[in-house]
């Protein structure tokens, strides 16, 4: 088996060192390769960096696995779409020091980085990235391509709606609900539900404007 990382940049390299540890435990991939669609195709962090359309080439379709490094919500959900639309597959990697209930619910193509905490009945839907150090209380439910950066904090019975980014250090206090595509800007302090499409700052959380694209990295 063959893991492919889509992704080449800073989220990459750590999503492949988080791949790389997990795999010397459990053998399970004979090669975890890298894939960057507007690079050349070289040697690269120790293993091959090449784009999508070269996969089949390296490995059959059952000899593949694939995982989305990218920390754009919107751009993470459509390479979900690619790989699906490709008949190829999501997998899943949690690293060993990462604290996961029996009791969560955790969908193909999610991550759970170092140190990470996933409480009771907790569900992450498809495709989320859970960074290091980041909690997620009893019974939230993270809908499907979303971001929590390190050490975000994400309360209790909480919703966060499709395709939002927690940033770094920010919290939402229990019972509060984001609807699709919100982002929550580094050390932010969420007391009230946020309406879809908004971008919040600040403590307590704000709504701020002067981001019409909604994108996370501009």
């Amino acid at each position: 088996m063959k893991l492919f990382i889509y992704g080449a940049n800073g989220a990459a390299i750590e999503i492949y060192d988080l791949a790389y540890r997990i795999n010397m435990t459990n053998n399970k991939y004979s090669e975890i390769i890298l894939i960057d669609d507007f690079q050349d195709e070289i040697e690269y962090y120790g293993t091959k960096r090449i784009r999508f359309s070269s996969c089949k080439k390296v490995a059959g379709e059952e000899e593949m696995e694939f995982i989305i490094a990218v920390g754009e919500p919107s751009s993470r959900k459509l390479l979900a779409d690619r790989i699906v639309d490709n008949g190829y597959k999501l997998t899943t990697l949690i690293d060993e020091s990462a604290i996961v209930s029996e009791t969560a619910t955790i969908a193909p193509g999610c991550i759970i980085n170092a140190g990470a905490i996933v409480s009771s009945k907790v569900c992450l839907d498809e495709n989320c990235m859970v960074m290091y150090q980041a909690i997620i209380g009893h019974d939230a439910h993270v809908k499907s391509n979303c971001v929590i950066c390190p050490k975000a904090t994400v309360g209790g019975n909480s919703i966060v709606g499709e395709r939002c980014f927690l940033g770094i250090s920010s919290s939402m206090k229990q019972g509060v609900n984001l609807g699709n595509d919100v982002i929550i800007g580094m050390g932010s302090m969420v007391f009230r539900d946020v309406e879809a499409k908004n971008t919040v700052v600040g403590n307590p959380a704000r709504i701020t404007k002067g981001n019409s694209e909604h994108k996370v990295f501009i």
